[in-house]
């Protein structure tokens, strides 16, 4: 072999190495989040109706809530940009279909209709139904209402409940936060909504109640488009990791005062 036959080789050797290695480095980099589908690439773009306080809601100009904070860690894991957009309930799915969002966290109950045209992840909490009732009322029970007005948020399974109950006369609201005014000024008697929602506006206000707990055993979940079986799949990793870890309980601690 000559010198310069053999200096040929290890040069093409080198250029063989590196370009195995420049692989490899590319392969570990797709792990992250540019490896996950998203509408726009490393960035987790969100639709949330932020009227559903403490969940997710306006805060000034800024989008705070458990929700947010749940979605923000799930970004983070996935080593995405969160883009949390907030959005008119009664629009939000339809968008979601269309890919306007990679997904919706807005305290959407899993539920047999939704699961038709939606996927979802695997549940992250656990609610009943609630009546809050002002601080005054006598409403204590589903039978008190008989004859009487209530409001819910339209679209919610909250409205699903209240048309369930015997007598009722429902008036549906585009959002939970004008249902609660209609309670404030009279016109109504009570609003029927989630109970943690119930609970926290009786809390942060105390001309409001808890009349009774509906209890409906549903399961919130986050939901996709059903063409995006990747980002549902990372998702759920991020999300039993998050429960694995620890991380969920200091997150739900942080708003409702316990894990």
């Amino acid at each position: 072999m000559t010198k310069k036959l053999f200096i040929i080789i290890i040069a093409f050797i080198l250029v063989i190495s590196a370009g195995f290695i420049s692989s490899c480095k590319k392969q570990e980099a797709d792990v992250s989040g540019s490896a996950i589908p998203t509408i726009k690439p490393g960035v987790l773009t969100v639709g949330s109706d932020c009227t559903w306080y403490p969940m997710e809601y306006m805060e000034g100009d800024k989008v705070v809530g458990f929700d947010v904070d749940l979605a923000k860690e799930i970004a983070k894991r996935l080593g995405l940009e969160l883009d949390y957009q907030n959005a008119a309930w009664d629009g939000i799915f339809p968008a979601l279909i269309v890919h306007k969002f990679d997904m919706v966290v807005s305290s959407v109950t899993i539920t047999e209709d939704r699961l038709k045209e939606m996927d979802f992840s695997i549940p992250y909490f656990r609610a009943d139904q609630a009546a809050t009732v002002l601080k005054d009322s006598e409403i204590d029970s589903v039978e008190k209402l008989d004859g009487k007005i209530a409001g819910v948020q339209i679209g919610t399974t909250g409205e699903i409940t209240a048309k369930e109950i015997k007598g009722l006369t429902v008036n549906t609201y585009d959002d939970i936060i004008s249902a609660h005014e209609d309670l404030k000024a009279g016109r109504i008697v009570a609003v029927i909504c989630d109970h943690y929602v119930s609970l926290a506006y009786a809390e942060r206000d105390k001309s409001f109640k808890v009349g009774f707990i509906i209890v409906t055993n549903e399961d919130l979940g986050i939901a996709f488009a059903k063409d995006t079986p990747e980002l549902k799949e990372a998702v759920n990793n991020a999300l039993q990791a998050m429960m694995d870890d620890g991380t969920y309980d200091k997150i739900y601690a942080e708003w409702f005062g316990k894990e």
